[in-house]
């Protein structure tokens, strides 16, 4: 399928220019085949400098803003999205950039008009540092997101329930938007809204981008304690698993509870605790292919599953929490 048949909107939402929203942007004009037109959704307009820089990428001509004030990715991209003529809309996070296949493979599934939404996995990128590889690995392994590890490995062709926004190609169609009140999991909305209006939503691992990791330490434990938030918000049975690191936190609030009580009794409370090092060491050794950024690895699970965990009991609580009465 080409390129021609489907106009394409590549949409870029971000705060303020800087060398990864540069290398998007770069990524965005040098696909073949290529889109029709880039949005940049910054929150003020661009600097005479950055247009310059701009201007000097082969395609540029293709490229235009829409500012949109500081406002969360959801409600930027519902602004580059309205009195929009785009067939298909392609979502990438500024600080991610496409294959040069990525429309060559993204389009093909949407010749079945019951597919709305089409993805793949986001890849670490082969220059981020340590640091940054060594929470990819995390988000890489199942052991580490769980069945949602898919969204950072390739796995074979299937029909999903979600797919994240920095790789993302969507239909344009009417109601189709994002949740503006959502600062996070706004794409788990955006698949779920897609499912309720009949859509089928498509994992290709083929269609790939690279995606820069937070690094290893406060950003990289916000990032998964706003995940643990939003899935404890919408928590119920049928996601039950989504809840297994809110249990891997109370374990550790009750062992140190245990061990102050019944400090005696230190083997038979602890033996999980082991089970669990072995397991994370040797998922970080698979990973890392037993390079020395496995020690990192190996920290990074479980500060991943305690953030998680503990935004997880943040969440579920938050929704259960009675409204205060006004005045």
């Amino acid at each position: 399928m080409s390129g021609d048949r489907y106009f394409v909107d590549v949409v870029i939402p971000f705060r303020r220019w800087d060398a990864w929203t540069a290398e998007s942007v770069r990524a965005a004009l040098e696909m073949e085949p290529p889109c029709r037109r880039v949005t940049l959704v910054p929150d003020a307009p661009l600097e005479a400098v950055d247009w310059d820089a701009i201007r000097r990428m082969p395609g540029a001509e293709r490229v235009r803003e829409r500012p949109s004030g500081p406002v969360n990715p959801g409600r930027k991209r519902n602004v580059a999205m309205e009195n929009n003529e785009a067939d298909v809309f392609g979502f990438v996070d500024a600080d991610a950039r496409v294959f040069p296949d990525w429309l060559a493979t993204g389009l093909p599934p949407f010749a079945d008009e019951a597919v709305a939404i089409v993805g793949g996995p986001n890849l670490t990128p082969p220059e981020d540092d340590v640091r940054r590889k060594a929470c990819g690995d995390v988000m890489a392994s199942p052991l580490g997101m769980g069945a949602a590890y898919i969204r950072h490995a390739p796995v074979s062709e299937r029909d999903v329930a979600e797919l994240p926004t920095c790789n993302m190609l969507a239909r344009n169609r009417p109601g189709l938007r994002f949740r503006p009140e959502l600062d996070t999991s706004e794409d788990m909305a955006f698949c779920e809204l897609a499912h309720r209006m009949g859509y089928r939503v498509r994992y290709d691992p083929a269609v790939r981008v690279f995606h820069h990791r937070r690094r290893l330490g406060r950003s990289f434990w916000r990032q998964f304690c706003d995940y643990g938030v939003y899935q404890g918000r919408r928590a119920s049975w049928r996601w039950l698993w989504r809840a297994a690191p809110l249990g891997f936190v109370l374990y550790l609030a009750g062992l140190a509870t245990v061990l102050l009580l019944w400090p005696a009794g230190w083997r038979f409370w602890t033996w999980p605790l082991a089970f669990y090092a072995l397991v994370v060491v040797a998922e970080s050794l698979r990973l890392a292919r037993g390079r020395p950024r496995g020690l990192l690895t190996a920290f990074a699970f479980p500060c991943a599953h305690v953030a998680y965990g503990w935004g997880y009991l943040r969440g579920w609580l938050g929704r259960r929490r009675p409204a205060r009465p006004n005045g």
